[in-house]
């Protein structure tokens, strides 16, 4: 249990439960509307004036609060920054006057220069001008507006839409390292790049002022503009490839002009329409940079560049983010592998393994997207993608089915079903350092699953239910679905302690779906590591049935405030360390459905109700007797209040007296150990 640490820092990006983002959405809606209500001036630099409605102007102070109709005006080369309760940061420059609507997330910028940075997760800011409309959400921008000029944005991260004034309708979407512009007839320009580098080391707006929070979102873009022009992420970016703009908006910020560039690399992806499917062969021939060619047709996909730049993967190839993409949270192929190649078809089949070049600047990852669903051949071929590091394979409203595919020799893979119903079934077996499949609908793992790499893991999520009926090898393994999971009783899940390192890993299983029956058949073992598999829904239940599950810690629980945990026969429950079974809902049950023997040094049961079936009796293999707790102990001996004609009662070391379910010691979190 000692890497318990390591575990916890590199699942910050892992898969949330629907419990826990619906509950993430309720406190951010109930918040939204408070969040603009005032302001604090927390930077003043030279002449700052708060115009308070009919009030006389007067000079602004650090910390001064500036609520909505209250307007804010600097002078000649002055500055100022106001801070908002979400920590959403807006910084005027010069000759700016600039005010706020209160509760409404809304900007008023009647001229001048503008910053403004929207913490990540927070809700999109408005600001409105004269004639044009920039929304940002989760980043950075800089926003100018001035008389008989055009009004420009320029995104630094995150993403913004630009539109005229009332017109959402007519909005282009800006990314990080982009800008755009309404000239003064009203005609808006296409996106365009700009050198983020210089902007960030030389507009006043952000030189002048303390390090940006999302600064390393910032450096992120920067890094991928570099990357794009050189392929080293260090190097400044080359000269002779850029257009030559200037930038009233950083100009009035007190930088210089910008230069900005443009590629057909970049941007969403055309959807390639024909053949339909396109089929994917051994004589494929894939360039990164991007190009793919089949049968001599060559048709082009484009470079999403990075979160930070482009936004999140969904939205950035053309889709709308579904509940699903929200409540799993999934890390896409682009979230995990960045600068990322892809190339959209409206079908997708994989007939052979095709040839990838990364020559003439392309990189090591890879993106095959199709709008319906994807295919493979029947022959089961070996797919290793000539030595690409990661490969993202998804159906963006369709069902997948590996037919006996093959994946070797390359470093990871990321497989996504996505739509209502969309199912995933792994049918051919995958050998590799890394593994993520995810279905919208059932992901079923019916082939099987080695992860060579003992630092990675295996994760799988699905929307409806999680089957595993195959063997899986992996150091760390978490298994997430909305609706139920099942391990069949010919799965085996195996976390071996690290043959290099000599660490122990964990195997999470969790549903959270209201009515999910879960069931456990099979082998689950993790060598000196945590097994924990619970039910987190409303009426969530739990059978363990003819199952052999092991750890250094053993979790088995229905949480839900119905939640039932059954044990039923044929079991082997077993935990070097310490063993619990748990349903501590309201109206919770712990069923021990048939003779069990629990082998543990501490045995740890906690329901409001434990029922043993009559005739049943629950071994309790160890030094000590098992701790219960429990406001219902229904079963005979032992001080147990059951009826002893219809309950069984425990044998071995036995049992302790009940306690109220109130003095249970805490399940702890997945992985969490004891």
């Amino acid at each position: 249990m000692k890497n318990v640490d390591t575990i916890r820092a590199r699942e910050g990006r892992l898969i949330r439960s629907a419990l826990s983002v619906l509950a993430f959405l309720s406190l951010t809606l109930s918040v939204d509307a408070a969040q603009l209500r005032a302001a604090r001036v927390t930077q003043i630099m030279k002449d700052v004036r708060l115009l308070p409605g009919q009030a006389a102007p007067r000079a602004a102070v650090l910390n001064d609060d500036v609520n909505a109709g209250t307007a804010v005006r600097t002078g000649s080369d002055s500055r100022t920054e106001l801070t908002f309760a979400d920590l959403t940061i807006t910084r005027l420059g010069a000759d700016t006057i600039f005010s706020f609507n209160e509760g409404s997330r809304e900007f008023t910028l009647n001229s001048g220069a503008m910053l403004v940075q929207v913490p990540r997760n927070e809700a999109e800011v408005k600001i409105t001008t004269a004639a044009v409309t920039a929304a940002i959400t989760g980043g950075t921008a800089l926003l100018e507006c001035n008389k008989g000029l055009p009004t420009k944005l320029l995104v630094m991260e995150g993403t913004g839409r630009f539109y005229p004034k009332g017109h959402p309708e007519r909005a282009v979407i800006v990314r990080g390292g982009e800008m755009v512009m309404m000239t003064v007839d009203g005609h808006i320009t296409s996106v365009t790049e700009f050198n983020a580098a210089l902007v960030y080391k030389t507009a006043k707006l952000i030189t002048s002022f303390p390090a940006l929070a999302n600064a390393d979102l910032i450096m992120a873009v920067i890094q991928a503009q570099q990357w794009a022009q050189t392929g080293v992420a260090s190097s400044p970016p080359a000269a002779g490839n850029e257009l030559a703009t200037t930038s009233q908006a950083v100009a009035a910020a007190g930088g210089p002009p910008v230069t900005t560039t443009t590629s057909s690399k970049f941007g969403s992806p055309s959807t390639i329409t024909a053949p339909n499917p396109y089929h994917i062969t051994s004589g494929t021939v894939i360039k990164t940079d991007p190009t793919i060619t089949t049968n001599g047709k060559t048709d082009s996909g484009k470079i999403y560049r990075s979160l930070a730049q482009d936004g999140p993967f969904v939205p950035w190839i053309g889709l709308t983010e579904s509940p699903f993409d929200i409540a799993s949270n999934n890390p896409k192929p682009g979230d995990e592998a960045s600068p990322l190649p892809v190339f959209l078809f409206a079908g997708l089949q994989f007939d052979g393994d095709p040839t990838v070049s990364t020559a003439n600047g392309g990189v090591s990852h890879l993106g095959l997207a199709s709008q319906g669903g994807i295919t493979f051949g029947p022959g089961g071929a070996t797919f290793q993608f000539s030595g690409i590091d990661r490969v993202g394979i998804v159906a963006f409203n369709g069902s997948i089915n590996t037919a006996g595919a093959v994946f070797a020799n390359f470093g990871g893979l990321f497989m996504e079903a996505r739509g209502p119903g969309s199912s995933l079934t792994l049918s051919g077996p995958i050998t590799l350092p890394q593994a993520h499949l995810v279905a919208e609908g059932v992901l079923q793992v019916n082939a099987p699953v080695t992860i060579t790499d003992d630092s990675q893991e295996f994760k799988a999520f699905a929307g409806a239910g999680a089957r595993v009926n195959s063997t899986v090898t992996a150091h760390f393994q978490r298994i997430e679905s909305l609706g139920s999971f099942t391990v069949q009783s010919s799965a085996q899940l195996l976390s071996m302690l690290s043959a290099t390192t000599g660490t122990t890993g964990q195997i999470l299983i969790a549903a959270s779906g209201d009515n999910g029956v879960s069931g456990v058949s099979g082998l689950v073992q993790a060598d000196k590591g945590e097994v924990d598999l619970r039910a987190t829904g409303l009426n969530g239940q739990v059978t363990v049935n003819n199952a052999t599950l092991h750890g250094d810690v053993l979790k088995v629980a229905a949480l839900g405030t119905n939640g039932a945990l059954n044990i039923g026969g044929g079991n082997s429950l077993s935990a070097d360390t310490v063993l619990k079974l748990y349903a501590t809902g309201s109206n919770g049950t712990l069923n021990f459905l048939s003779s069990v023997t629990l082998s543990s040094p501490s045995n740890i049961l906690a329901a409001n109700t434990i029922n043993i079936a009559q005739g049943a009796i629950v071994t309790i293999n160890s030094p000590v007797m098992a701790e219960i707790y429990t406001n219902q102990p229904n079963y005979s001996g032992f001080g147990g209040i059951g009826t002893p004609a219809t309950t069984g009662t425990f044998g071995g070391a036995g049992a302790k007296n009940p306690l109220p379910l109130s003095n249970a010691p805490p399940l702890g979190p997945p992985g969490g150990g004891p």
